[in-house]
């Protein structure tokens, strides 16, 4: 399905304009649900379209030496990288949540209304990415082996069925149906370096003193993020803790002030 006729290049372009759009939009109240499933929306079909923005992909071919095409050599690749790591820093993890078509998938599909299985101890989750972080840069580094192209991710987005590793996606988005994004929290690459950066993000969702502890926000975060002291490097900006919950502005895309609340503060 991907016409090669359009360049990958518009990827990029519609992150560096749709990120400060939505992180303007999620500071101004204003990010609804509609909205989120807009930039899902779009984000998957520029995947299915014009196989972008693949930036975990994209930066393994760069590192084997394979990169995404012949204008993108590994110094470009690696700078886009440190842009994209400055941003999430600033903002969170608005990549990762609504502009990676990778992401976008997933989110869409875990939206079916099955019973979900929420994974809390967060630090195995840590543990496996971390493990597999350091395989895929060994692998790349002293091997030349593109570790990503065994989930069939280039496959799936252009639609090539009878691909090896077509299925292997498959199964993956399978399992997105009951448990939250398992490709971005437990094999992407890129997503490990995200998490480092929205762990320290300048702005994130952050409790406010009109909290009233309900805990609603917490039963519905799919990434058991939600918690007054959890640092946020797991929160894909979903928005279903401030949907849920039932009081004005006690849950605000906000920068650290000394009102936030803390868990062990009354």
């Amino acid at each position: 399905m991907v016409v090669s006729s359009i360049p990958q290049i518009l990827g990029l372009f519609y992150v560096l304009i749709a990120f400060p759009v939505i992180a303007w939009l999620w500071y101004k109240g204003k990010m609804t649900r509609r909205t989120v499933f807009l930039f899902l929306g779009i984000s998957a079909s520029l995947g299915f379209l014009i196989f972008s923005p693949m930036v975990p992909y994209q930066i393994q071919q760069a590192i084997i030496g394979g990169g995404p095409g012949p204008g993108s050599p590994l110094p470009f690749v690696l700078g886009l990288l440190v842009i994209f790591m400055v941003l999430t820093f600033a903002a969170g993890r608005i990549f990762c949540a609504q502009l990676c078509p990778i992401g976008a998938v997933q989110e869409l599909i875990y939206t079916d209304p099955k019973q979900k299985i929420t994974a809390a101890q967060k630090r195995i989750i840590m543990v496996i990415r971390f493990i597999w972080f350091i395989a895929f840069l060994v692998a790349g580094l002293l091997f030349s082996v593109a570790l990503l192209r065994f989930f069939g991710i280039r496959e799936f987005f252009y639609l090539d069925l009878d691909a090896p590793f077509f299925s292997v996606f498959v199964i993956l988005i399978a399992i997105s149906l009951f448990f939250y994004r398992p490709f971005c929290r437990l094999v992407c690459p890129v997503g490990t370096l995200f998490s480092l950066a929205a762990a320290k993000s300048l702005f994130k969702i952050r409790r406010t003193p009109a909290c009233i502890r309900c805990g609603k926000c917490e039963q519905v975060c799919p990434a058991a993020e939600a918690g007054a002291d959890d640092a946020k490097m797991e929160c894909y900006l979903c928005g279903r803790c401030t949907r849920i919950c039932p009081v004005k502005d006690a849950l605000k895309y906000s920068r650290e002030t000394t009102g936030a609340l803390k868990k062990d503060e009354p």
